[in-house]
């Protein structure tokens, strides 16, 4: 019996780090800034380059897209520009509008 409480004991420490770990990770979830989405027809270079999966490339092929084609009717409207697939589209999904 003594020898189970001690079991007991040291499994309770084991898990506490690991609780006190959780707790502290969800707080700093918490704690992220929300971010407003890009606007993809006025953003420019620097804003448009800082969204996941855009370098400098690409958001100047999106400011070229605009400028040949105009604004874009359509988030999704976004794929066609050479370079942006459906993968890239997932990424952006909810962090670009118009």
């Amino acid at each position: 019996m003594k020898i189970f409480k001690s079991l007991l004991f040291v499994s309770l420490l084991c898990l506490f780090p690991a609780t006190v770990t959780f707790a502290q990770s969800s707080e700093v979830l918490q704690e992220m800034p929300q971010f407003e989405p890009v606007s993809i027809n006025n953003a420019d270079l620097n804003m448009l380059a800082k969204l996941p999966g855009i370098g400098k490339k690409k958001a100047q092929a999106i400011i070229d897209y605009r400028e040949e084609n105009g604004e874009f009717t359509n988030v999704d409207d976004l794929a066609q520009v050479k370079g942006v697939g459906k993968k890239l589209m997932t990424k952006l999904e909810g962090k670009i509008k118009l």
